[in-house]
Order: structure tokens, then sequence, then C-alpha cells
């Protein structure tokens, strides 16, 4: 087993805490009932899909939504908002476990599916401790910017081309079983946290608990 050079993280479900019902219950009271029936987040509907993707802008999708349920008056700035219900925080204690790992030299990055409109909550959460997201990764690497989804081989092959790590040098961690079986197979030490696990004791001794796995 290699060393533990680089540690990839996903975001919702691993940093950032996700509250589905809160989500749905946001799209509803807009008056986006059918919306909300498509807001899944291990399945994304195939328009969120193509969001993701980077394939439409946010505004083609809020177009795509209003029309879908009938609400032309709902504004681009309501469905941002309902779709930030998703989001809940980033706990400051992960943050410093970042910061920590940062410190002994590890390179630490974000791979995630995601969209624009979420990003903007997201970044704001990452100042919880004073810091901006930059200061926490070498690199943020995003779906909608990448034009390729989780579990597809070719994200991870254009962010392994982007950075220079080598798989069998980082721990990739996602909450995603099909995002953790695509890294295993390309050479990647993976983890998967349980729904609201506190990870952090794997970074105590990182090298050695790599070795078990």
């Amino acid at each position: 087993m290699e060393k533990i050079k680089n540690v990839v993280f996903d975001l919702g479900g691993v940093l950032v805490g996700l509250d589905f019902d809160r989500c749905t219950a946001a799209f509803r009271s807009l008056g986006m009932n059918p919306v909300a029936e498509l807001i899944n987040p291990c399945y994304p509907a195939e328009m969120i899909g193509r969001l993701e993707h980077g394939d439409i802008s946010f505004h083609e999708a809020c177009d795509e939504m209003r029309s879908l349920s009938g609400t032309p008056e709902v504004t681009d700035d309501d469905i941002a908002r309902a779709y930030g219900a998703f989001l809940t925080e980033i706990p400051v204690e992960k943050l410093r476990q970042i910061d920590a790992l940062r410190e002994k030299g590890i390179r630490t990055y974000v791979l995630s599916n995601n969209n624009p409109a979420s990003m903007e909550y997201i970044r704001q959460m990452f100042t919880a401790d004073g810091k901006t997201m930059e200061d926490y990764f070498d690199v943020v690497y995003l779906s909608y910017e990448l034009h390729e989804l989780k579990p597809s081989e070719a994200i991870f092959r254009k962010m392994i081309a982007a950075s220079g790590m080598r798989p069998e040098e980082t721990l990739f961690i996602d909450d995603g079983q099909k995002n953790v079986e695509a890294a295993r197979k390309l050479g990647f030490s993976v983890y998967m946290p349980a729904p609201g696990e506190d990870f952090g004791h794997i970074f105590e001794n990182l090298n050695r608990y790599e070795e078990n796995l």
C-alpha cells in the first residue's frame, strides 16, 4: 500500500449535511409539487442530471421546473433557495480536520456532482471558521464544470489528469456506493461514511488505517 498523499472529499452527505424533507417542503411551499417529487439525492431526475452535467444553465433548469409545475411566477431566486434548503451545515470540526490534514502536508480536493446555485450556498458554509472554501482544498472539481458525472470513469480520469494525483496514493471519501466502487476500480483507497458519521477518526493515523482497508 502506497503512503496516502491526497484525500478527495465528496460534498453532500460527507462534508455538508443534507435534509431531503426540508428541500421537498420548500418546493411544495412554492406550489411546485411535481418538482418536489423529482428531488432524489441518489437518483437525480433527468433534468437535474443535465444541470449537474453542465448541459443546461440554472436558469434553463428553472424554466423547465416552472413549466413542469405550472408556476410561471416563481423566480430563479425562489428555486435556488428551495434547492438550497437541501443543505444544512458543515460542522466546524470537519473544517478543522481538513486543516489538520493540510498541516501534515496532505493535499485535499473535492469531487462533487453539483450545480451552480447549490455551490453558492455551500461556499458560504465554508466560511464558518473564518476562512473560505479555497483555503481548505487544493482544487475543487465540480461536475457541471467538468461536464461529467460520478460514477463515470471519465470524471475521475479528468481529475487525475488535471491534478497529477496517483490513485494509489489517494483516499476517496464518498457516501455513494456506486461512486466508491468506481473509485476503487481505478486504484483509489476508499471510505464510505454512514449518514451523519463523524469520520475524523480515520485521519488520526491515516496511513496505518489505510493498510487495513
